[in-house]
């Protein structure tokens, strides 16, 4: 009997204790159950947000395009593209050159460009022998001077070789050729060709300075035949006298047909980059800074604007080096007229070249 009092003391409650005193509420184990509740639900939710997110990721990675993939839908996308690309360069972008800056063009070629002055004599009407016996009197030899342009187009280790204009150097009794540095010195007349209007002359390397040596150089020359129409030229030479000046056009035609006084045909490139009186003899560039033409003649006209013409450079080399070659005198050539200057001679000034 002791023992099971003393088992119900333990494993029961006292039938003894005062019933009158309220039960505990046990809070302490509801509040932890609610945590744990609360934390299984945020492990649930990371990892069903985990396994969606990966699920995503390795989704799009696998419609994405690869670089090892082969699917049908990639290689026709990038064929597509690829076509556009090819079609765009081939029309939108077709012929047209990309080349150097105009002003990249001067600096070069400046060095290749001088200024050429021809010295002639020629026979004026004198006013006051005009009323002479029988109305007649001597004419009255008057000495001029011209201005044009030239190029150096060669250089063997003796000479430099300027190519220029038949008219520019016509009827020389001297000629004398100012460089890049504003350095003077005569020139000597190798050969002219007056059909094509094209004249070589000469310096001698040893007569140049050697500050002017290190300012010039030889011309690189192009190829006129590639030329297009529209494409971009410049044109540099001695405008009116004033020095050395750069102008800017376009290839307005090819082998365009003019017949000279003389009345041969030759065929030229025309542009609208300007070309003034003293540029004529001068370099028509393409946009690489080569040689593609001489400039040889504008039309000047109050109806015209923006016509002139060069010789294409191709069609000329040949001759060119053929005029390099030879060798004219002009104290022979003007001999007749150089007769009877001292005494009454004059120095006036001539429409430039």
């Amino acid at each position: 009997m002791n023992d099971q009092m003393q088992k119900t003391s333990w494993n029961e409650p006292s039938q003894t204790m005062d019933h009158g005193a309220p039960e505990q509420p046990r809070r302490p184990q509801r509040k932890q159950h609610r945590i744990l509740r609360r934390l299984t639900a945020l492990t649930l939710s990371a990892v069903l947000f985990g396994t969606v997110s990966a699920g995503t990721f390795y989704g799009m990675n696998q419609l994405l395009p690869q670089e090892d993939s082969g699917t049908t839908a990639v290689s026709t996308a990038s064929s597509t593209e690829d076509a556009f690309l090819s079609n765009l360069s081939s029309t939108a972008y077709s012929g047209v050159r990309y080349g150097m800056d105009v002003s990249d063009i001067a600096a070069d070629a400046l060095p290749s460009v001088v200024a050429i002055t021809n010295i002639s004599v020629q026979e004026v009407n004198s006013f006051f022998h005009r009323y002479g016996a029988n109305g007649g009197g001597e004419p009255l030899l008057q000495e001029t001077t011209s201005c044009g342009s030239g190029i150096l187009i060669a250089n063997d280790g003796t000479y430099f070789y300027i190519v220029t204009n038949a008219h520019v150097v016509e009827d020389a009794s001297t000629l004398s050729v100012s460089f890049v540095d504003h350095s003077v010195y005569e020139a000597q007349l190798c050969g002219t060709d007056t059909e094509l209007d094209l004249a070589v002359l000469k310096v001698a390397v040893s007569d140049l300075s050697a500050d002017t040596l290190s300012q010039i150089a030889v011309i690189t020359v192009g190829d006129s035949d590639e030329l297009a129409v529209g494409e971009q030229v410049v044109a540099i030479g001695n405008a009116l006298g004033y020095g050395q000046s750069v102008t800017t056009g376009i290839v307005s035609a090819l082998d365009r047909s003019m017949t000279s006084d003389s009345g041969t045909t030759s065929t030229y490139i025309q542009t609208d980059a300007a070309i003034n009186p003293g540029n004529r003899g001068g370099a028509l560039l393409n946009l690489d800074g080569e040689l593609v033409g001489i400039n040889t003649a504008k039309v000047a006209d109050t109806d015209v604007e923006g016509i002139g013409y060069a010789i294409p450079i191709s069609d000329v080399m040949e001759r060119i080096a053929e005029l390099m070659t030879q060798t004219t005198d002009l104290s022979q050539t003007n001999s007749t007229q150089s007769s009877g200057t001292a005494g009454f001679g004059w120095r006036g000034t001539a429409p430039m070249a």
